[in-house]
């Protein structure tokens, strides 16, 4: 439809003066447009509703709960029915026949989806899809996490997302509350990992922080996070480890998993890796993330998940880096489940309770704002307080190396020399930092520079054993 202005002064029996009224385009004007484009506005009032194109991912189409990204053709097979519906009205139109003709070649129909894909009707960009982070899509409808009420699914909300649970706050879920019993034995882990998981359920970031399950295996950590994914459905991510390992050669599609994502778990179980801090930092800190698709343009959006961790073997951190530190929280899966106790089936009998431990997560989501917030078991601190005293290899250097001396000092380059040499003996492998990195670090430990004789720079407080 194209719209016509009715001029102030002048009316007929389509409009009141001055109004902006629908009207059917005259056959002149539409023998103006081109052939690709009166196809494409053709397609366009066909399809409302039920394609979207968005800018950096492409076509999605609309599945009855949300709009799934196209990737078996179905916009093309679409455009392909509709010149099948319409062609008995080409017969008396000769210039729509050549239009239809000239759509069923591939360059054709690639030109009319083309410029399909920039209507106003079809054209959005990644700021417009799942764009209210309060709105959690499932099986059976949308819920929203503000009120807590469950409303029909509508390609209103551009939602690309859909959990495999379904809302329902009685489901049972005995085998989940089973094994969560027998995996975390300490029940307020348990009510911190369920409020971790509730906090998971919002589309944005409002905890910073990078949740560690650490185990050695056989403790149940793996099956806990995979009921969770098979859950959550397509929220539910496990981007590549090395999107929060240090490697310089991680390609930039790696965050693009990330995109819409809720519960985004990473998976590294070998040992000896250096966490990539500023990474980890920047993707729990709520700051927007650039990345694109394959063969894409880059695309901005804002963070919508929520960060874990699991790992047989905690990464190498710095100590020093006291920002990081403030996000990581490690929960320990201490539990060794003995080979006669082992359910190979488990995992098969809680996807069949996925709408429980929705319900569930839900329960997590309700006491977090009941009670304020995550609110961290003391257990939680004390073995993430033990891991960052193991990883400050600063503080490992000066316990090992120096004497505490309030009177006396070390001048920098030569604690810089005798920290190159710790460095070299120590079996760990220690990783190796630049002499200005080296003295900011001693500085953020407490050590104040002064100057001495010679103009030297030194650190007051410690000397050389």
């Amino acid at each position: 439809m194209t719209v016509r202005f009715v001029p102030i002064g002048d009316s007929d029996d389509d409009g009141a003066p001055g109004q902006l009224i629908d009207a059917p385009p005259s056959p002149r004007a539409d023998r103006k447009l081109s052939s690709h484009l009166r196809i494409a506005k053709r397609f366009a009032s066909e399809y409302r509703d039920q394609f979207i194109f968005v800018k950096g991912i492409g076509w999605h189409y609309w599945k009855g709960t949300h709009f799934e990204l196209s990737e078996r053709g179905e916009v093309e097979q679409a455009l392909h029915s509709l010149i099948e519906d319409q062609w008995m009205e080409a017969m008396s139109d000769a210039a729509l026949q050549r239009d239809f003709k000239a759509a069923q070649t591939a360059s054709g129909g690639r030109g009319v989806l083309e410029i399909a894909s920039t209507l106003e009707i079809f054209a959005f960009t990644v700021k417009d899809v799942d764009a209210d982070p309060y709105l959690l899509n499932l099986a059976n409808g949308t819920y929203d996490l503000r009120t807590g009420q469950l409303q029909p699914h509508s390609p209103e909300n551009r939602l690309t997302k859909v959990a495999r649970g379904a809302y329902d706050p009685g489901a049972s879920a005995l085998a989940w509350q089973k094994f969560l019993n027998r995996s975390m034995p300490d029940p307020e882990l348990r009510a911190y990992l369920q409020r971790y998981v509730g906090v998971a359920l919002l589309g944005k970031v409002i905890e910073h922080t990078l949740l560690v399950l650490l185990g050695q295996g056989r403790n149940g950590k793996g099956v806990f996070y995979g009921a969770i994914s098979h859950a959550l459905g397509d929220y539910a991510k496990t981007p590549d480890p090395e999107i929060f390992m240090k490697n310089a050669g991680t390609h930039p599609t790696g965050q693009m998993d990330l995109f819409g994502a809720r519960w985004a778990v990473v998976s590294e179980t070998s040992g000896g890796r250096q966490l990539a801090a500023d990474t980890v930092k920047r993707l729990t800190g709520g700051d927007k993330i650039a990345a694109r698709k394959m063969r894409q343009d880059f695309v901005e959006f804002d963070p919508s998940h929520t960060a874990v961790l699991v790992t047989n073997h905690l990464p190498k951190v710095s100590g020093g880096d006291m920002a990081l530190w403030e996000r990581l929280k490690i929960v320990p899966f201490d539990a060794v489940i003995p080979e006669h106790e082992r359910d190979p089936h488990l995992g098969e009998q809680l996807q069949l309770e996925a709408d429980g431990i929705l319900a569930w997560a839900i329960q997590g989501w309700s006491d977090y704002q009941r009670g304020g917030g995550l609110r961290t078991p003391e257990k939680v601190r004390f073995v993430t307080e033990e891991y960052r005293t193991d990883a400050d290899e600063i503080a490992n250097f000066i316990a090992d190396s120096c004497w505490a001396d309030p009177s006396g000092y070390v001048v920098k380059k030569r604690l810089h020399e005798a920290w190159e040499v710790w460095r070299s003996i120590q079996t760990s492998g220690v990783q190796a930092i630049g002499r200005l990195d080296f003295y900011k670090s001693v500085e953020r430990a407490g050590y104040t520079v002064i100057k001495v004789a010679g103009n030297q720079q030194a650190f007051a407080g410690i000397v050389l054993k």
